[in-house]
């Protein structure tokens, strides 16, 4: 049976996702920074079998699962009402462990929250530039919703990049990506900086091109449904994975791609 502690009255919780007490109290600092800015209450998971021995030493409510991260992640919502998770995100990590990033993209696959990566090479959590991306691909609303709220509740400036499309197509539908942000965004009295990223084509991954920019203190990134790849992604490195092996210094907000994303009740 899990062991589960949970003092702290608060409707909505952000979750610390670690395998050792180490990885936590790595975490816990940038956990409290968010839990502050959002008001919500922060909660320890770990699955790890020695968990329960170090778990209720940190000061805060927490979860000691005797399960496997996919599914202790994928119940987080409904029966702990956790809204966002933090995961330490180390290249140097054993393959099995949470902090492997092609382990932690393969955990959170099924995810309905924002999960937040934090290179381990990151002391402090910064988010006075959040940057964005907006493509001729469909977008989710859960994505500028995200993005309001760090310019509501983290006082960040929202940076979004786009590519300088001159096919008509895909630059009616980046278009009509931006007036969707700024119908949400406008609604709040929010405003946001537009960028162009150069490129020589118009396939390229905007993420990546915001990411080597090295701009933004934190990155929001929308993970494609698994569904919908085709014969050359089976073949290629996934593309969160990509920014991972990337971000050494650049914590990623990632949001899966799927109909019944949990956001927070504000």
């Amino acid at each position: 049976m899990p062991t589960t502690n949970n003092k702290q009255k608060k409707d909505q919780f952000i979750a610390v996702c670690a395998d050792s007490r180490d990885e936590a109290e790595r975490l816990l600092p940038a956990a409290r920074r968010m839990a502050d800015c959002f008001h919500k209450g922060i909660i320890v998971f770990t699955c790890s079998p020695d968990g329960e021995q170090w778990v209720d030493t940190l000061g805060h409510p927490y979860a000691a699962l005797e399960s496997d991260w996919p599914s202790a992640i994928e119940a987080m919502p409904t029966a702990f009402n956790v809204v966002l998770a933090m995961a330490l995100c180390d290249h140097k990590a054993r393959r099995d462990s949470m902090a492997n990033p092609r382990q932690l993209l393969k955990n959170f696959r099924l995810s309905k929250v924002a999960y937040l990566s934090i290179p381990a090479t990151v002391t402090e959590l910064r988010f006075n530039h959040v940057g964005l991306s907006l493509d001729h691909q469909r977008e989710s609303k859960e994505k500028l919703i995200w993005a309001s709220y760090m310019a509501r509740f983290c006082s960040s400036q929202i940076d979004v990049y786009h590519l300088p499309y001159t096919d008509p197509d895909f630059r009616n539908r980046c278009n009509n990506n931006f007036r969707y942000l700024d119908k949400i965004f406008s609604s709040l009295s929010l405003s946001y900086e537009k960028h162009i990223l150069e490129s020589s084509s118009q396939l390229a991954n905007p993420d990546s091109k915001t990411l080597a920019l090295g701009e933004c203190d934190m990155l929001i990134s929308l993970v494609p449904d698994l569904r919908n790849r085709d014969l050359f992604d089976l073949f290629a490195t996934p593309q969160p994975l990509r920014l991972l092996r990337s971000a050494d210094h650049t914590p990623i907000l990632f949001l899966n791609q799927r109909d019944d994303l949990y956001v927070m009740c504000d």
